[in-house]
């Protein structure tokens, strides 16, 4: 199994695609999609003594990957926040979790060994926590834009957490949002997801972009609402939606290439 938790769980501790597969009409019903189901999420609290140092002990994982020949099947992608960093691990179905030693032993008898565990000991000596979970995409509920954006090497993350018993309600506020999102042909993509593993409430909504300046400017939802005069119609389903969640929020990530793992298929 791959998995890459119980790799940084001996340390005392999204696939290699953007794309979503959604149709753009009227009713706003996914297509099939194709690609991992479920991605397991790791975000880790590092002091920001030692973020340079946890940057670092990642690369040197990356390494041994590269020198274990290491399939994608077994990738992993990082995004970062000041010193907070969140690892993205695809995963095909949850028989994943049945094997819990599959991926550490992709290194053994490989060149990448021992630079593997050279960076289990390193990890050791840094100071920060972790909390983990699995989430399962929700194709009904993600959009892709007609002309796909270029280099999105940033995220934005929404997350909500549902107070128990409006999971219903929530969903059908989420299709309606998503519609005005499709009607307006906003320029990015939404990628959603709902927890399996962990807070059985979360949703988790993530918007890869390609620069601050756009995304918060003439490209921001906002401006697209307002230029197509659907302020309103997302006002009144937002107020709807805040009677429907525990808490929520939102930060913006950027992609890490050094400390990402997923090569072309091999």
């Amino acid at each position: 199994m791959r998995r890459m938790m119980t790799a940084l769980a001996c340390l005392a501790l999204v696939a290699g695609s953007w794309s979503t597969a959604l149709a753009q009409d009227a009713e706003y019903e996914a297509a099939e999609y194709e690609g991992p189901m479920f991605s397991q999420i790791m975000e880790f609290d590092v002091s920001p003594a030692d973020a340079a140092g946890f940057e670092m002990t990642m690369e040197k994982i990356v390494e041994a990957a590269k020198l274990a020949d290491l399939s994608a099947n077994y990738g992993w992608m990082f995004f970062r926040n000041g010193s907070m960093f969140t690892l993205v691990y695809p995963v095909e179905s949850m028989a994943y979790f049945d094997n819990e030693d599959e991926w550490v032993g992709q290194f053994m008898g490989t060149p990448g060994e021992a630079t593997l565990m050279e960076a289990f000991e390193a990890f050791g000596e840094l100071d920060y926590s972790s909390k983990s979970s699995v989430n399962k995409r929700n194709v009904a509920h993600s959009y892709d834009p007609p002309d796909p954006i270029e280099n999105p090497n940033n995220v934005m993350v929404y997350v909500n957490w549902v107070k128990p018993g409006k999971g219903d309600a929530h969903a059908e506020n989420t299709a309606g949002l998503m519609k005005i999102i499709s009607d307006v042909q906003w320029r990015y993509p939404v990628h959603a997801f709902d927890g399996v593993i962990g807070d059985g409430g979360l949703r988790v909504y993530v918007v890869p972009f390609d620069d601050m300046s756009t995304f918060y400017g003439e490209g921001s939802l906002p401006a697209y609402l307002a230029q197509h005069e659907k302020a309103e119609e997302w006002e009144a389903l937002m107020g709807e939606r805040m009677k429907l969640v525990r808490a929520m929020d939102n930060q913006d990530h950027s992609f890490v290439p050094g400390m990402t793992y997923m090569p072309e298929d091999n």
